[in-house]
């Protein structure tokens, strides 16, 4: 669903408006209204929220392990299968294909706090939040994907992104039906599927709009990123954000031992495993960037 519109400044628009304030409405539409109703009228079961809670943590660090430190900054590399199944993960957030994803956000970094930054947090918090997705700033810079389409793994996702969407959707809904019938699939698909989602495009942005807004800079002044120790615990370590825009290819978000930042304790553990290797960390003379 590509469309032709272009901007003057030669940047394009992933898809019509129109498709984007669609979706956007149908989402918070159905994660507001239709997945408390449904409680309310019907309840949700230990499976919907056991399968609400696994497909969070899944989906979330196919995000911040996957789209984010992997694919977006290099943080590490890994065996094709591993990439796939975290891009597979990151697909089921329903965030865009990584390609896409990957390039808006090293724009941000290219670009923060200026006008070609797509979640520029100078223009408020809710432009930064979800507004940006509506604004001429969602156009995207092809440059800043050339480096992404070289990555055969990133393309499969890329091409295949509606029916890992799908399948991530699909998924909680046979949970549901194998436990307890058809109204339970439907159940399960409400609060594991929509509401899930809903929780995770919501967590991830605040990393964009909390994270430049509040919060401490032990690290840098040079931009308006931010430390956030409550968006860290929505978001699988990602709220040490004024670290991250200074070291941006460390693996490690919170670079101390006692940050709470799962992606990188993934990242480490992966790495024990023989699955991960490269592991990049900010120069060890910087005292702010020791160890975990």
């Amino acid at each position: 669903m590509t469309s032709s519109s272009q901007s003057a400044s030669g940047l394009r628009r992933t898809y019509p408006l129109y498709v984007t304030v669609l979706l956007f409405s149908l989402i918070v539409g159905s994660a507001l209204i239709g997945v408390p109703a449904f409680g309310i009228v019907y309840g949700y079961t230990w499976v919907d929220w056991t399968m609400f809670g696994f497909l969070y943590i899944i989906t979330g660090l196919g995000i911040t392990v996957g789209y984010h430190r992997l694919i977006s900054h290099r943080s590490f590399m890994c065996p094709d299968w591993v990439k796939a199944g975290l891009l597979i993960a990151g697909g089921w957030a329903l965030q865009q294909s990584a390609l896409r994803w990957g390039a808006d956000h090293i724009r941000h970094h290219a670009a923060c706090d200026q006008d070609a930054d797509p979640y520029n947090a100078r223009l408020g918090f809710w432009h930064s939040h979800c507004g940006w997705l509506f604004s001429d700033q969602r156009y995207s810079d092809e440059k800043y994907a050339t480096r992404l389409r070289q990555d055969p793994v990133v393309m499969w996702q890329h091409r295949y992104y509606r029916p890992i969407v799908l399948s991530g959707l699909a998924f909680p809904f046979f949970v549901g039906f194998l436990y307890g019938g058809l109204g339970a699939g439907i159940g399960c698909f409400m609060l594991a599927g929509v509401g899930r989602t809903f929780a995770v495009l919501n967590s991830t942005f605040c990393i964009n709009s909390v994270c430049h807004l509040w919060g401490s800079q032990p690290h840098s002044q040079a931009d308006s990123s931010r430390d956030s120790w409550l968006v860290s615990l929505l978001t699988f370590g990602e709220g040490y954000h004024n670290y991250h825009h200074t070291h941006q290819s460390d693996y490690r978000n919170g670079p101390r031992w006692y940050n709470f930042d799962p992606s990188k304790w993934l990242i480490f553990m992966l790495s024990l495993l023989g699955l991960a290797w490269s592991l990049r960390t900010a120069n060890a003379a910087d005292p702010r960037s020791s160890n975990c």
